[in-house]
């Protein structure tokens, strides 16, 4: 992804973080992000390097490597799609009346009871953790 292509409201990673960021501003010079617990970043760009550092403080500056756009889960209903690559994890009611978490692209992945969940808000718990797990989809 291009530095030039940040919109506000977009979410994207950069470096080795996991947990996705929001762009809060785009001015001529900078993108001001905001982090998921509070925390501010300021991505630039100087000659040929792109670079991060917090809020004014650019003489602290690192390089801002594999900067890209997450996209972001959407629930409807018992389902929930990722905007940017269309995986979709759901919650199904099996035969025996207990739920499970389907999923074509993270099957393996989602770890679940052998028979199910007994209670539909557990399995919901749990597919919202995954789903956490996985920003970039």
């Amino acid at each position: 992804m291009k530095y030039s292509e940040l919109e506000e409201g977009q979410k994207i990673l950069f470096n080795e973080r996991k947990t996705p960021l929001t762009v809060e501003k785009v001015e001529d010079d900078r993108v001001l992000i905001a982090g998921p617990s509070g925390g501010e970043y300021e991505i630039y760009q100087e000659e040929d390097a792109l670079l991060v550092c917090k809020p004014g403080n650019r003489r602290y500056s690192s390089y801002c490597k594999d900067l890209r756009d997450v996209g972001e889960w959407n629930r409807e209903g018992d389902t929930w799609k990722h905007s940017k690559t269309g995986a979709e994890v759901s919650l199904e009611k099996k035969d025996n009346g207990f739920w499970t978490i389907n999923s074509e692209k993270f099957g393996s992945e989602i770890d679940t009871p052998m028979y199910g969940y007994s209670n539909k808000e557990f399995a919901e718990e749990d597919a919202e953790k995954f789903v956490k797990k996985k920003p970039e989809g």
